[in-house]
């Protein structure tokens, strides 16, 4: 082994010592008890103390071999083929020092049996091997743990973790065909208690601070940088932006194990920069909400209607209608389908290129499939574009949704779940405020008789959604920059698409058991914010390139109607726990819900007619934090052209 690499480790520690003394009293047993039967078997006895002596001078010899051979370094929970052969290597010299040292020392050995040795020897060896067999199935439960094939001319790497993860990982590619891809040259604990040690026959080489000297080393012998292969399936946030630090730093590639499959290796991607744990779906519940019903999803191509419908599609619904406004969206996600269910099946899903605010065609969706379960992921989405656009997003965000909720209850549907945002939280922007206005209806639904279950979802940013920051930084980190982000201190919650569609799924599930009486709203647990700055600059990293000195990062000033920190709760709202993991729900009744919907009608009715300063005058009325920033625009045709004017500046010019 790289004995460079070596030189790292720290001086043999307690745990060192003991496993040393502890294998050397073994060995002393096993010649002391050897010498005794030899005479014992010939009627003789012992001369000259010379079992004493021997045992004695094979304590000694073995103490001598383990520290020369690093013998003493392994650690016995992580024993693998090639401790064992080092093991091996040990006993054969500790069993032929100790002779040469009785003959040279103890008037040439002229009392200790000569055939002693080959007794002691393996003798020795099964005893301390079955101690290490045994923590090794204490530990496992399994001793084909301790085979390990390793192909020492495969490219070189070294393996980062915690030393159960370490060692999970080399044990799980052990035993698939083929072993390792990777010849493996030192280990680095992450919680650097064993360093100087080894584990499965690999040097624990140190720490995250020595990673450095480390690759240097590596390169210098064999002309490559090694591959930093990270072994802990969920590592915190911090830890990964270290480790993708330094390896962008030191220019070696880094692979991490995949969490769906521990023997195999996925390249780091934005959704490990988020560093927070993944909350799982309860599949059985949410298959009894869906199973057998009719199911129809709005927004059913985009990136988080197009999960939903991936996740429902496998658990039996009866019908699943999907509605999108994007022809390609709606192709993309019917072909996915068509794809990847098995071709027994008959197809139960049928495809509606729809606008949700063209109410003859809706109706017509809803007569022919009559659903029991909508989901409504379709959506005005994002904040430049509403602040632009106002009029439009008023009418796909709360039209839009007022329509399919009335259509909801005029057909008899069990659950209706709305999806919302971190941004309808004192909303600063019109995608916030429509989407507050939206929920709003949604919880307005106890002044309705119909027994339907009806909640909204609130959550963050998606990793990777159309439109969001990760696939914009990836564009620009390719094109070779700059990188540009809004504020220095910009922070923004994220979760994955998979998550944020599991979840949903789990809420809606869950109202329609509890929650049938009344309306709720749910917010799923995000974890910490992500400060912007620091996602992209590891990003750059992730990509194998250094911010600032490779790709530069742009700071541009927030957009129109953006917040430097986003909020999943007003200072009002109370949250209660729900037995679902992850999915927390509001407490408390919205007061006067006829009102509510009296003027939310009023908006829609001001909508129709384009009346801008009723729409402004309601607006503040439903939503009183929301003030218009100035920046709310409509187009109107002047003498030099199009006009962008203030949508609050409006009354002032007619």
């Amino acid at each position: 082994m790289l004995r460079s690499v070596q030189s790292f480790a720290s001086k043999p520690s307690v745990t060192k010592t003991l496993v040393t003394l502890f294998d050397a009293t073994i060995g002393a047993i096993c010649m002391y008890a050897v010498i005794h039967w030899r005479y014992l078997a010939e009627g003789k006895p012992v001369p000259a103390n010379i079992d004493e002596t021997a045992a004695v001078v094979f304590f000694l010899s073995c103490v001598i071999t383990w520290v020369l051979t690093d013998t003493h370094k392994a650690i016995w929970r992580f024993t693998s083929l090639d401790d064992i052969k080092n093991l091996l290597q040990a006993v054969v010299l500790a069993s032929f020092i100790a002779p040469a040292i009785l003959f040279f020392f103890f008037n040439r050995a002229e009392d200790f049996p000569r055939s002693v040795p080959f007794i002691v020897g393996p003798l020795f060896f099964f005893a301390i091997t079955i101690a290490r067999t045994i923590a090794l199935f204490m530990q496992n439960g399994d001793i084909r743990a301790m085979f390990r094939r390793e192909n020492d001319d495969a490219p070189i790497a070294i393996l980062v973790g915690t030393e159960n993860s370490l060692h999970n990982y080399m044990r799980d590619v052990s035993r698939k065909a083929g072993g390792f891809n990777y010849s493996i040259r030192g280990l680095v604990g992450t919680d650097a208690n064993h360093r100087g040690r080894s584990i499965r026959g690999i040097p624990v080489i140190g720490n995250l601070d020595d990673i450095r000297h480390v690759i240097e080393e590596l390169k210098t012998q064999f002309g490559q940088a090694p591959t930093i292969i990270a072994t802990d399936i969920n590592s915190n946030r911090e830890s990964s932006y270290n480790l993708i630090r330094l390896a962008s730093e030191a220019g070696a590639p880094l692979v991490r194990v995949s969490q769906s499959q521990s023997d195999k290796l996925t390249p780091f991607e934005a959704t490990d920069l988020i560093g927070r744990e993944v909350k799982n779906l309860d599949v059985a519940q949410v298959r009894r909400f869906v199973s057998g019903r009719k199911v129809l999803v709005t927004g059913a191509g985009g990136t988080i209607g197009s999960e939903i419908t991936r996740q429902i599609a496998i658990l039996e619904p009866q019908r699943l209608a999907l509605i999108d406004n994007s022809e390609f969206n709606l192709y993309e996600i019917d072909r996915e389908l068509n794809k990847s269910l098995p071709e027994s099946k008959k197809q139960f899903w049928f495809p509606y290129l729809a606008d949700i605010c063209d109410p003859v065609q809706m109706s017509e969706i809803f007569e022919l499939e009559k659903p029991e379960i909508i989901i409504h992921a379709a959506a005005m989405k994002h904040v430049p574009m509403g602040e632009i656009n106002p009029l439009a997003a008023i009418k796909i965000n709360i039209g839009g949704t007022c329509q399919l909720f009335e259509l909801s209850l005029k057909h008899n549907a069990k659950s209706f779940t709305l999806i919302s945002t971190d941004k309808a939280v004192n909303p600063t922007n019109m995608m916030g405020a429509s989407k507050r206005i939206a929920e709003m209806l949604t919880m307005a639904h106890e002044n309705n008789s119909a027994n339907m279950s009806a909640c909204a979802v609130r959550f963050g940013n998606v990793l990777a959604s159309t439109g969001s920051v990760i696939p914009l930084f990836e564009e620009q980190i390719a094109s070779g920059g700059p990188v540009t982000v809004t504020h220095k201190d910009a922070t923004r919650y994220f979760m994955t698409t998979e998550e944020a569609a599991s979840l949903v799924l789990q809420a809606a599930a869950l109202n329609d058991t509890e929650r049938t009486d009344l309306a709720s709203i749910y917010v799923l647990e995000m974890g910490e914010p992500v400060k912007i700055a620091q996602l992209a600059r590891q990003l750059i990293r992730l990509r194998g390139y250094v911010p600032d000195r490779d790709i530069e990062i742009k700071y541009t000033g927030l957009r129109p109607g953006e917040k430097i920190h986003e909020k999943l709760t007003g200072q009002e709202e109370n949250l209660e726990p729900t037995y679902v993991d992850g999915v927390q729900r509001f407490i408390g009744r919205m007061s006067n819900p006829e009102k509510i919907d009296a003027h939310i009608q009023d908006l829609l009715n001001a909508l129709k007619q384009r009346d801008l300063d009723r729409i402004i005058s309601i607006l503040n009325l439903l939503v009183p934090q929301y003030k218009p920033n100035g920046t709310l625009t409509k187009f109107e045709e002047s003498s030099t052209g199009a006009e962008i004017i203030p949508l609050s500046e409006t009354s002032k010019r007619k």
